[in-house]
């Protein structure tokens, strides 16, 4: 379980959350919604050890996220941002395999299928289109072995087939897993979620 317990984090004298509790399970899908500025990205970061709190306390698992280092916190949470930047010319499945093996989940064929990179593997990521470069950000998140995912906007550049295949694949992890979703889209896909957080 994510258990966010009274946190409070300002950013340049900005207070952006004060006193949040949250409670995350595994075998759950949560979505984080809210307008602009209420600190969905923050809040994701400082689940993530990104960042840390003013005051509060974030545990994973009964264990205090601060107390752990960054390799440690990686078996527990898994983060897919909302921008990754690729300026290497390396190919889809070299990017892929830029987790050791043995941080990899067995399956990484299902999350290939459902973000359809089946056919792409062999390509340049510097030549793939936006919203095919945020499924390969996405499919490194999500081949991390871990047991909670973080995923910010994950259907921004996506067309109707790539979130129908997003969507399906966080069903078939929150089998197992815990996977918390930011995303601006909520009208459309909030039924496919076990609930909503909605930060004001």
């Amino acid at each position: 379980m994510i258990n966010v317990n009274k946190v409070t984090f300002s950013h340049h004298n900005h207070l952006v959350h004060q006193g949040f509790s949250a409670q995350i399970q595994l075998r759950e899908s949560v979505l984080l919604t809210g307008p602009n500025g209420s600190g969905k990205s923050t809040l994701l970061a400082l689940i993530g050890g990104l960042l840390k709190p003013q005051s509060g306390k974030i545990e994973i698992n009964g264990v205090d996220l601060s107390t752990l280092n960054s390799k440690e916190q990686s078996s527990l949470r898994s983060i897919a941002p909302q921008r990754r930047s690729f300026t290497l010319a390396y190919t889809v499945e070299e990017v892929l395999h830029f987790l050791p093996k043995k941080m990899r989940i067995t399956n990484t064929e299902l999350v290939i299928d459902k973000l359809g990179l089946g056919d792409l593997l062999q390509k340049k990521v510097t030549e793939l289109s936006i919203g095919q470069q945020e499924r390969v950000s996405l499919a490194l998140a999500l081949t991390q072995a871990a047991d909670f995912y973080l995923l910010d906007e994950p259907f921004s550049a996506q067309d109707s087939q790539s979130i129908e295949g997003i969507l399906h694949l966080i069903a078939e992890i929150k089998k197992e897993k815990g996977v918390l979703v930011i995303s601006h889209n909520q009208d459309a896909i909030s039924q496919y979620f076990d609930r909503e957080i909605s930060l004001a």
